[in-house]
């Protein structure tokens, strides 16, 4: 799919244990401001290196990390965000319902400078008019495209990417200045539309799993499923690694055409690794975590002596 071939470096951190790990500088969302837009310095807190606290400057007007809209909060945006970049943005929490659902929106064109869009399956990426989203180039836009909380729930409606007065070109995510993607999928380079997007899981993503808990001496299967509209089926790398894994375990980095490895954990504990699938041009990462227990497996007695009692 030429058409989606820009120029990108994807670092799309969909991690499901991992996502909401707090470090320095993140920013979360509070739903306490008297309006929703994203400069209301009361709808957002900030994590100071041991708790949150009150924001003392919203994100990207300050140094800033990881962003979450959580907690079915609706945040507008309504300024450039281009001061300071954001290392990601994660619209929802993974905790919604069918009436709860996170939301960012796009209230004119504005320039989001991040690394990263995460769209979670109670997520919700919406424009309210003929507006431009502008990404740096290098940005990613993942999302999960499966709400497993209410299967009546409409991807590019309740969740995903998403418009309701009227699609068409003028609402339009541009990437590193190239148009990317517009409503409609309409008008000469025929990009593609937010529906594609929806469906196809963003650009290019991984989701590794593999069943969790493990018992030590096995040999556990890591399964990355590759999805999104520039994933190529045998042309693109997958590189794996161990982010952590107990002491004493070694496990060495695996590169190749193959989608899935494996490992045996040799001691019991927590084992967290990392895939990246990368086609040339877009890069994108997540991770797994397995946690791996001594297991008591039963023995089978087997007794070959059977004696007779002769009554005489």
């Amino acid at each position: 799919m030429n058409w989606l071939k820009t120029s990108l470096f994807l670092f799309f951190v969909f991690v499901f244990t991992n996502t909401f790990s707090q470090s320095l500088n993140d920013f979360r969302s509070t739903g306490l401001g008297a309006d929703d837009n994203w400069t209301t310095l009361l709808n957002w807190e900030r994590f100071d290196g041991t708790s949150w606290i009150a924001a003392t400057y919203y994100p990207g007007n300050g140094t800033t990390n990881d962003v979450s809209i959580i907690s079915n909060h609706t945040i507008n945006l309504n300024t450039d965000v281009n001061i300071f970049l954001l290392n990601s943005l994660t619209i929802g929490d993974q905790s919604g319902t069918a009436t709860s659902i996170s939301t960012l929106l796009i209230m004119n064109d504005y320039d989001l400078d991040t690394n990263q869009i995460s769209i979670l399956y109670d997520g919700l990426l919406k424009w309210d008019g003929n507006h431009t989203l502008s990404l740096l180039a290098g940005t990613s836009l993942s999302l999960e495209s499966i709400s497993p909380y209410n299967p009546t729930t409409e991807l590019s409606s309740d969740y995903g990417i998403f418009t309701d007065n009227g699609c068409n070109v003028n609402k339009a995510i541009n990437i590193g200045g190239v148009l990317y993607s517009n409503c409609n999928g309409g008008g000469p380079s025929s990009p593609p539309s937010f529906d594609d997007i929806n469906i196809g899981g963003g650009t290019l993503t991984v989701s590794p799993t593999s069943p969790s808990p493990a018992c030590l001496g096995t040999t556990i299967t890591l399964t990355s499923n590759p999805d999104g509209t520039d994933h190529t089926p045998g042309s693109d790398t997958f590189t794996w690694t161990a982010i952590t894994v107990p002491v004493g375990h070694v496990f060495a980095p695996v590169t190749g055409t193959a989608e899935n490895t494996t490992d045996t954990p040799t001691i019991a504990g927590t084992y967290t690794y990392e895939v990246e699938i990368n086609n040339g041009t877009i890069t994108n990462t997540n991770t797994v975590t397995i946690i791996v227990n001594i297991c008591t497996i039963p023995k089978i007695v087997t007794n070959r002596r059977i004696t007779y009692r002769v009554k005489k």
